[in-house]
Formats: C-alpha cells, sequence, structure tokens
C-alpha cells in the first residue's frame, strides 16, 4: 500500500518490501456480515474455517477473483467481456507508471502488441484450492488513465492510481528465468475459481454506501506469514468522516492528511491492509466489487484505507472511451463489452 510518511510509514513499490501498516497497532474492526463482533483481519485459511457459515460462504464468492500482481495484487472485475477473459483492475504504482509505453491516457491494443508478462502473476486455483502454486498466469496491460510527469510510484494520487488489464488461459511453471506470453489468447473462456458466477453475474459490481460492511482481499509480501492471501473487515466511513480524517492526519503530518479526500474517485475505510494488498479487491456482503486498494495508514490506532471506486473507473475509461475513433473502439470494445461500451 502507497504511504509515504517517514520511515513509519512506508509505502509499497517494486523494490521497497516493507508493511505499511503495523500490525501490532491492528484494532478491532466490525465482523463479518452476520454481525460477528471479533477482530477480521485473516489468513484465508482461517477465515475458510469460521464458524459463521454465511462469512464462509462470502469468502468463496470472492476469493477466486483475487490473485497476485507481481509485488502486490489484482481483482478479476468481469469475465462478461466477447471472450470470456478476465478483465482485471489494479493499482497503477503496482504496474510501475514507468512501465507503460507513454504517460499520456491510452489503451493498447493487445491483438497487435505484446505486452503480456507472467512474472509474479498468479490466480487462486480454478478448482478451489487455497494454496497458490508455481504456475503463473499471463497478464496484459489494456488502459491506463493519465500519469503526470512528474509522479513516482509513491506519489501517485488515487485518482490515477488504477488500470484495466486482461488474463487469459496461458499458463507456466515459474522456473527463475523470465518468461514471457504468446499474444494474448482469445479462444477459450478463462478458468478460474468462480463458484458463485460472481464475475459473469448481471452486476458484478456496486456503488458505496455509508457504514456498508466489506471485505477486502489480497496477498501481503509476507509471504512467511500469510501464504494463501488475508481477508479483511471493515465499514465504509462516511464523506463527512473521511473529511474529518485526512485533517487529522494532516494536523499529525501523515502524508495522507496532503492528499484531499475526492468523494467521487475514492472511499475511506475501517479496514487494515498491509503491502502487497495494493490493487487487491474491496466487496460488498453480495460480493460485488466496490473498488481497489491504493493507500493505507492509521489514525490514533485506526486502520485508514483508501480505495478506488470501481464506480469511477468505470466512469474514467468509459469517458475515454467514447472519445475514440470508431476503428479504435473496435479494437477495445471486445475485451471490455459487458461492462463498459
Amino acid at each position: 500500500m502507497n504511504n509515504m510518511k517517514g520511515s513509519a510509514l512506508v509505502y509499497m513499490v517494486l523494490l521497497v518490501q516493507t508493511l505499511s501498516c503495523s500490525e501490532r497497532n491492528s484494532v478491532p474492526a466490525p465482523g463479518p456480515p452476520s454481525g460477528s463482533s471479533e477482530k477480521k483481519f485473516m489468513k484465508l485459511e482461517e477465515a475458510l474455517n469460521h464458524p459463521d457459515t454465511g462469512f464462509v460462504n462470502l469468502v468463496n464468492i470472492i476469493r477466486g477473483s483475487v490473485g497476485t500482481n507481481g509485488p502486490g495484487s489484482k481483482v478479476v472485475w468481469s469475465r462478461k467481456n466477447d471472450f470470456h477473459l478476465g478483465l482485471f483492475v489494479s493499482a497503477n504504482h503496482v504496474y510501475g507508471v514507468n512501465s507503460w509505453s507513454s504517460l499520456p491516457e491510452e489503451f493498447v491494443d493487445i491483438q497487435s502488441i505484446n505486452n503480456g508478462i507472467f512474472l509474479g502473476s498468479q490466480l487462486p486455483a480454478a478448482n478451489g484450492s487455497i494454496r497458490l502454486t508455481n504456475e503463473l498466469n499471463a497478464n496484459f496491460g489494456l488502459y491506463h488513465p493519465a500519469i503526470p510527469s512528474n509522479t513516482s510510484n509513491a506519489t501517485i494520487l488515487p485518482k490515477d492510481d488504477f488500470y484495466l488489464g486482461i488474463i487469459d488461459n496461458q499458463r507456466v511453471a515459474e522456473n527463475g528465468f523470465g518468461i514471457y506470453p504468446n499474444f494474448v489468447q482469445t479462444t477459450k473462456p478463462l478458468q478460474m475459481f468462480d463458484p458463485g458466477n460472481r464475475t459473469s453475474n448481471a452486476q458484478t459490481w456496486s456503488g458505496v454506501n455509508t457504514n456498508d460492511m466489506i471485505i477486502a482481499v489480497g496477498y501481503p509480501q509476507d509471504k512467511v506469514t500469510y501464504p494463501n492471501g488475508v481477508i479483511s473487515s471493515g465499514k465504509i466511513y462516511s464523506t463527512a468522516e473521511a473529511e474529518s480524517i485526512i485533517r487529522s492526519l494532516h494536523q499529525q503530518g501523515d502524508v495522507e492528511g496532503d492528499i484531499p479526500y475526492n468523494p467521487e474517485v475514492e472511499f475511506l475505510a475501517n479496514v487494515k491492509a498491509i503491502a502487497g494488498m495494493s490493487g487487491g479487491g474491496v466487496f460488498n456482503a453480495r460480493g460485488q466489487l466496490l473498488g481497489v486498494m491504493v493507500r493505507a495508514t492509521e489514525l490514533n490506532g485506526e486502520p485508514v484505507l483508501r480505495v478506488v471506486r470501481i464506480t469511477y473507473i468505470k466512469q474514467r475509461f468509459s469517458t475515454f472511451f467514447n472519445a475514440l475513433q470508431v476503428h479504435e473502439k473496435n479494437k477495445v470494445r471486445p475485451f471490455v463489452s459487458g461492462e463498459l461500451p
């Protein structure tokens, strides 16, 4: 997660492997949707052994959608495109802002330009096993918003800190060497663990409601402690609460206090997150995607998570797409149909 306040609050970039939120300061958060009040930051295997069957069912609905993305995480938004491949969302600072061919807003014609990569890309096994194997999935970057020329992985703002990509069925076993996929494969739907067909449902995403119970899923960089990912839960702060939190962070000298809260772009939540969870998914109690995690800190011992809204991502891309020439729309539309224009 991104946070840049000195050595105590550090951000997650490609070469920095430290925590952004101190685990020793974790606090009780609202429990799963059924109302349990116990603390909710747990290993995935612990979540699946939870006594609340409703909570376990929710975890199973969403967990197959979230995977690793290099040093961070990603979440499959939908498989409702022409090819039924995985349209995924992640954080730009996870991909690396300088990894794109150019910084202005753009899409990549992935059927003629091969920007695919296997490195660090994994999804849970399609059979539902929670243990990630050494099998890597092919990722293809599809679209990113404009990235200011003076920004970095550490300073990128939430409004620019997302990108869209595609996952196909190309897989290889990790062998320690750089391996790159062929061009995106469109002949076979993506095989993934999705027992509730979340990624194919009529409404795979949703807007947010204040005080809604939410579930965050990601893969911390600490693979020894969290080899199979984590589940974290809490509630969404209201706009007034979020603005008050940002003011307090500013007064305390936390860099997050220097980033104004924009309710059209993001929401803040009382949810714990640690390095590596950037780009992972945040879901409501119905298993619908609400957004992706980008930054985290604490205020008076309480976790503060910044999440880029999926509604904002959808609007931002739709505006870009609608301005394209017809021949350009025809290149990108097959990969985003079903969720976007």
